[in-house]
C-alpha cells in the first residue's frame, strides 16, 4: 500500500484553480517543443538542474550547466558533476519525447530514466532495484528513515505508477504523489529524490502540456531544501508507513 490521495479540500481546489488560470494566461506564449532547447528552454532547464542536482549534493553554476546542456566542457564543474548532469538532461529530453504517447510511466521506462542518469557510477546499481535495506542518515550518521523492506518494492513501485495515472484527480496532485511515493519507496540504490521528481514531471509532460516552464519544481527546491526536506519528513515520518 502506497500514500493514497486524500479528498481534496477547498483550499486544495482554489489553489489548482489559480495555478490552472496561469497555465492558461502563459500557454499561448509557449511552443510547446520534445527537447530541452530554445532561450527560455535552456535557462529553464538550467536553473531546474541545478536546482535538483544540488539537492543530492552536485554543485554547478547555471553557467556551467548551460554549458554542459550544449554537449560542451564546463569551465568549473567537476567530471563527476558534469556526467550527473547530463544524465539529467538526458533523462527530461526523454521524458518530453516519449510521456505524451505513454499513459503512465511504467517500471521499466522507470529504471531505463534511473540508468540514464547514473550509469557512470555502476557500484550504484544504476537500472536495478536496490539490492537490500536502505537507510537515509544525516551527517552524523543518524538514521532519519528506513525504508520498506528490499522484497516490497517492485509491487510499491508499480501501485504508485498505477495511481500516478489511474485516479480521478487533477494531474499535478497525482504527479506529486507519484514524487511522495517514490522517494520514501527508496527504491533503488541512490538517485531516488532525482528518480522522483524526473516521474513527477512525466506525469505532468502526459498532460499534453510539456512546457519546461510547467514540468519542473526542482529549481524552488533547490533553493528551499530544508523546506522540502521538512515537509518529507511530516509527512513520511522516521519509516515506511503510509
Amino acid at each position: 500500500m502506497v500514500f493514497d490521495i486524500p479528498d481534496l479540500t477547498t483550499a486544495d481546489r482554489a489553489v489548482l484553480e489559480a495555478i490552472e488560470a496561469l497555465r492558461r494566461e502563459l500557454r499561448f506564449h509557449l511552443v510547446p517543443a520534445r527537447r530541452w532547447y530554445g532561450t527560455l528552454r535552456r535557462a529553464t532547464l538550467a536553473r531546474a538542474v541545478q536546482g535538483s542536482n544540488s539537492i543530492e549534493g552536485y554543485r554547478a553554476s547555471v553557467d556551467d550547466v548551460l554549458i554542459i546542456l550544449e554537449h560542451e566542457a564546463p569551465a568549473a564543474a567537476d567530471d563527476e558533476t558534469r556526467r550527473a548532469i547530463e544524465g539529467y538532461r538526458d533523462a527530461m529530453n526523454l521524458i518530453l519525447q516519449m510521456a505524451p504517447d505513454l499513459p503512465r510511466p511504467t517500471e521499466s521506462m522507470l529504471r531505463s530514466l534511473h540508468f540514464m542518469m547514473l550509469k557512470h557510477e555502476p557500484g550504484k546499481h544504476p537500472g536495478c532495484w536496490r539490492p537490500g535495506p536502505v537507510h537515509v542518515a544525516d551527517a552524523a550518521g543518524r538514521i532519519l528513515y528506513t525504508a520498506p523492506d528490499r522484497a516490497l518494492v517492485p509491487g510499491l513501485v508499480v501501485e504508485a505508477l498505477e495511481q500516478a495515472a489511474g485516479v480521478d484527480a487533477p494531474a499535478l496532485v497525482r504527479a506529486a504523489f507519484a514524487h511522495l511515493n517514490l522517494v520514501m519507496v527508496h527504491p533503488f540504490s541512490d538517485g531516488n529524490g532525482r528518480i522522483a521528481r524526473v516521474a513527477q514531471s512525466f506525469v505532468l509532460a502526459g498532460e499534453g502540456d510539456p512546457s519546461p516552464v510547467f514540468l519542473s519544481i526542482e529549481e524552488y527546491l533547490g533553493r528551499h531544501p530544508e523546506d522540502y526536506y521538512a515537509v518529507l519528513r511530516t509527512v513520511g515520518g522516521d519509516r515506511w508507513q503510509p
